[in-house]
């Protein structure tokens, strides 16, 4: 039912561009060969670099903040921050006299630290792709030589 809603919406925002482009083909010379098609739609997204996701999210959270999960991205902080902090408590580095715990909790926490960044770095980059196969799913084009509206939605099986 969404899929229907979203369809219809971007159909209807669509067709005033589409007449207009109409009206402009009317006055312009032909197109250069009948298959030529031109995109009308665009839609409100930009696509994403997967590459510069990755490396932005090499200061944890950067990269799910470009792709627009600020929320996402500000948790990974956080988490990061938060384990960082507890790893360096257990190593003795704020308190001196508490080096008793030295061993295995700060190298759990360091792990668990080290572990989460991977994961944001590997989910900036899988997420970047994601949008931009998203992006590539609706096309809506216009073709002034024959007279032709198109309204596509790729689906992967």
């Amino acid at each position: 039912m969404r899929l229907t809603a979203c369809l219809l919406a971007l159909a209807l925002v669509s067709c005033p561009i589409s007449f207009a482009r109409a009206e402009e083909a009317a006055e312009a010379p032909a197109a250069s060969a009948p298959g030529d098609a031109t995109r009308v739609s665009s839609l409100p997204y930009e696509r994403k670099n997967p590459i510069l996701a990755g490396t932005l999210s090499l200061i944890p959270g950067l990269g799910q903040m470009y792709n627009g999960s600020y929320f996402l991205g500000g948790m990974l902080l956080a988490s990061e921050a938060g384990l960082y902090t507890a790893a360096l408590a257990y190593l003795g580095v704020f308190d001196s006299s508490r080096r008793i715990h030295m061993g295995y909790e700060a190298v759990f926490f360091f792990a668990l630290a080290g572990g989460l960044h991977l994961f944001s770095i590997f989910d900036a980059t899988m997420e970047a792709a994601r949008i931009n196969e998203n992006l590539d799913r609706f096309q809506v084009a216009y073709n002034p030589e024959g007279q032709t509206f198109l309204l596509a939605y790729r689906v992967r099986f």
